[in-house]
């Protein structure tokens, strides 16, 4: 069996500052990387252009400061690595384990994912967030360009754009973000009732992706066209902070304006 170890590499100070990052590669760049040996010879290896691509990337996050890992695909995360890749909380990946989205196995009383199962999840979450934020923005665009004009084509965008602001529109941007990373779906009337007990029972995850993935603005309408106090939902946004260490700076801003 194999095995792969987990290896950071870092620079000091005074190396990122003796070395000199890539130009940007074109393409039909060839790479080649010479080796001088302790004896005094020299070896140069041409480097494959996606290996190419790759040193170059490597080196530029070297060179910022950043710890770069080489990891094989079947490479073993624990869910602190798992939640440094997906940009998550611990709790929200060992929910994902729990629930089914991201396969994993114990070693002894420690849960072990695979790399690759970890990166499937990441493009699956973010390929469907993609389609409800766009239609979000899109429906933004469209108010702040034709909210008010007097011309007649104007006038029927704008109306379309107001029915964007109609409950069941509402509604669906809301949904469609925070159900599109999960097998589970919540609806509307069971999200309102946790926001209003900050009683998350099994969708803990759930309400994480509301107030942290919905745009601010979409937030406060969709408390709005619920009923829920400003008040009742910052209480539970600060619950949702302390029970997950998820954070969202927009969202606290506004809730802070209009506290």
């Amino acid at each position: 069996m194999t095995t792969h170890v987990l290896q950071f590499v870092e620079l000091s100070d005074q190396d990122r500052k003796a070395a000199k990052a890539f130009d940007k590669l074109g393409k039909g760049d060839q790479v080649e990387v010479r080796v001088r040996r302790k004896s005094g010879g020299d070896q140069i290896v041409r480097l494959p252009p996606k290996a190419a691509v790759l040193l170059e990337t490597a080196l530029g996050h070297l060179l910022q400061g950043e710890r770069v890992a080489v990891l094989a695909e079947d490479q073993e995360l624990s869910p602190n690595d798992a939640a440094d890749i997906l940009g998550i909380s611990r709790p929200l990946v060992v929910h994902r384990m729990d629930v089914g989205d991201l396969l994993f196995r114990y070693v002894g009383k420690h849960r072990r994912t695979k790399l690759k199962d970890v990166l499937t999840l990441k493009a699956r979450i973010d390929g469907q967030r993609a389609a409800p934020e766009a239609l979000a923005e899109d429906a933004e665009a469209l108010r702040r360009r034709y909210g008010v004009s007097p011309t007649k084509k104007s006038k029927s965008v704008g109306r379309s754009s107001n029915r964007t602001s109609s409950p069941k529109n509402v509604d669906q941007l809301v949904l469609g973000t925070i159900n599109a990373p999960y097998r589970r779906t919540i609806n509307s009337t069971d999200l309102v009732a946790r926001l209003k007990s900050r009683d998350w029972q099994d969708w803990i995850a759930h309400v994480v992706t509301f107030f942290t993935e919905v745009r601010p603005e979409l937030v406060l309408q969709f408390a709005r066209l619920h009923a829920i106090p400003i008040q009742d939902l910052a209480a539970a946004y600060r619950s949702m902070k302390s029970t997950t260490g998820e954070t969202n700076s927009a969202l606290e801003r506004a809730l802070e304006r209009l506290a």
